[in-house]
């Protein structure tokens, strides 16, 4: 399959840090993937992030900007991304800047070798609150154990291959959107592998956790998974996992 990449970049309040993550994103495929897009969806943002995102895809043609009129979430806009996507791969990378050059290029060289590539960050307590870090871990833990899955991270910057990604039904638009994703793709046997990546710090906007709306979309995505993971649906979902090292 021909290496090409939909880039989704969510960006809520962004001015400081899109342009930035624009540039990171073109000096990691530089040299390792020609063929790429990247999808800029401005989801409503208080601040530059509209002008900012016109700026660049005025001046760059491997650029698109998708203006929410109102507050759509991080879910809602990797899902309309997906459905916006040309190429053969899709990743989302937050426009807050929080992704290096070096982590992208230790995902993308990874093409072919899965069918998901799943990263996970190694330097979470150098790079956030503690509290944070033990909460997300406890979060991953509490999935691992409901989806009997036993993954490092569900919440990172993900590629899939397109193909599987459209022809998923999408139920969750709430922050754990990807986590839904993960479990039915995993548990139908499709082949995946965990890599170690490092992160700047830099996470604002974009990958807010403690709002109402995320909370809440992540309780009922809990029930839901489990409902349809462990219950309903467990003879389609019961494939064994196929890890790539």
């Amino acid at each position: 399959m021909k290496k090409s990449i939909s880039v989704i970049v969510p960006a809520y309040n962004e001015e400081k840090n899109l342009a930035n993550t624009i540039l990171v994103i073109h000096r990691a495929f530089k040299n390792l993937i020609q063929d790429y897009e990247i999808l800029i969806f401005n989801d409503c943002s208080k601040d530059k992030t509209k002008e900012i995102a016109d700026e660049i895809a005025e001046k760059d043609s491997k650029v698109k900007v998708i203006h929410n009129p109102i507050n759509k979430g991080l879910g809602w806009n990797y899902i309309k991304g997906i459905e916006l996507a040309n190429k053969n791969y899709i990743m989302l990378i937050p426009g807050d800047d929080d992704i290096p050059e070096e982590s992208i290029k230790g995902i993308i060289k990874h093409i072919g070798n899965a069918e998901i590539i799943n990263p996970y960050f190694t330097n979470a307590f150098q790079t956030r609150y503690f509290h944070r870090v033990l909460i997300s871990k406890s979060y991953v833990k509490l999935m691992n154990f409901i989806l009997g899955l036993n993954l490092k991270y569900y919440t990172g910057t993900v590629l899939h291959k397109s193909s599987l990604l459209k022809s998923l039904k999408i139920n969750d638009q709430s922050f754990s959107y990807q986590v839904e994703i993960l479990a039915k793709l995993l548990k139908s046997g499709h082949s995946f592998m965990e890599i170690g990546i490092e992160q700047t710090g830099k996470g604002t906007g974009s990958s807010r956790f403690f709002t109402y709306k995320n909370i809440t979309g992540i309780l009922k995505s809990i029930f839901y998974l489990a409902w349809i993971i462990r219950l309903k649906e467990r003879k389609k979902y019961n494939k064994k996992l196929i890890r790539v090292n």
